[in-house]
């Protein structure tokens, strides 16, 4: 494993184990939810993708529970969705 591999990885690690407050209101573990956030972040940071769709695509396909409204699910996603982009030193506009 190349040594900028190994970065991606120590990076993915990071944002997986990352504590987002509001967290709570999404039942399914911690992990599968935040790597579909991983796995979409770049069509929500072009624009091509909000994060209401981002909610409902990850409760229809992604299997993912929520406890509460999208309203309030909506929070901790998008704290995530900070987070990476500061990991990752990149710039997001949340829609």
């Amino acid at each position: 494993m190349s040594i900028e591999q190994e970065k991606r990885m120590k990076m993915i690690e990071k944002i997986l184990n990352h504590q987002v407050q509001g967290e709570v209101y999404i039942l399914t573990p911690g992990r599968v939810w935040k790597s579909l956030v991983l796995k979409y972040f770049n069509k929500l940071k072009s624009g091509e993708m909000t994060i209401d769709e981002l909610v409902i695509l990850m409760e229809d396909k992604g299997g993912v529970k929520y406890g509460q409204s999208y309203k309030l699910v909506r929070y901790p996603v998008e704290e995530l969705i900070r987070y990476i982009a500061k990991i990752a030193k990149q710039t997001v506009e949340i829609k």
